[in-house]
């Protein structure tokens, strides 16, 4: 019977003991996710299981829209990194990193699929888009948002798929201004086509309200 005692009270200490070095490592994880600057953020959250991967459905038609890749950390939490592609012209015209709470994550979504419709994407494929956006954009002398590298490499090992993107519109770079737009960052963007592509070499629509 003592034996047979101290048998159980052996196996609930390793059990315990175990739990413990699980929730030790969980922590540890989210620690380094939590803390060492936001590059070391996006290589723990990149190890981490892929919780969604999505993309505005009419991004081609419309010509610009939202790509996400969310990933779940071990504590719960949603890292995720947003881009905003302007398959026309710009390529990837906004990126950022967030680690948020799994509400504030869908609340996020579900405010941007009301703009516009989401479809899941391949990862692979997210990430061949997001490559190809931006060299074509280069293409033109037009720079990647400076936050684009830090929130693509959620990425990790996924690597890129083979498939191919309609950049530009009618076979040309089309830029619209957004309204967030400076009159000296339009004529700034203008210029570089039209030493790039040439004069007729693209198309664009610059609303008067950003040069008021």
């Amino acid at each position: 019977m003592a034996n047979s005692q101290s048998h159980r009270l052996r196996r609930a200490a390793q059990k315990a003991s175990r739990r413990k070095a699980v929730v030790a490592k969980n922590r540890k994880t989210e620690a380094a996710t939590k803390g060492g600057g936001q590059a070391r953020q996006v290589a723990v959250a990149a190890r981490a299981p892929v919780k969604a991967c999505i993309v505005s459905d009419e991004l081609f038609a419309e010509g610009i829209g939202h790509l996400a890749l969310a990933r779940t950390l071990p504590s719960g939490m949603v890292a995720a990194s947003f881009f905003l592609i302007d398959v026309w012209c710009l390529g990837v015209k906004d990126a950022f990193f967030v680690v948020t709470p799994p509400q504030k994550f869908e609340e996020r979504m579900d405010k941007l699929s009301r703009q516009q419709p989401f479809i899941d994407i391949d990862p692979s494929v997210a990430r061949k888009l997001l490559h190809d956006a931006a060299v074509y954009a280069a293409g033109f002398g037009l720079a990647p948002s400076e936050d684009f590298a830090r929130a693509e490499a959620i990425f990790g090992d996924i690597p890129m798929a083979t498939e191919t993107f309609p950049f530009g519109k009618n076979g040309k770079p089309f830029f619209i201004s957004g309204p967030y737009d400076s009159p000296t960052r339009i004529r700034r963007i203008l210029d570089t086509l039209a030493k790039r592509a040439g004069p007729d070499g693209f198309d664009f629509i610059a609303g008067m309200a950003n040069f008021a």
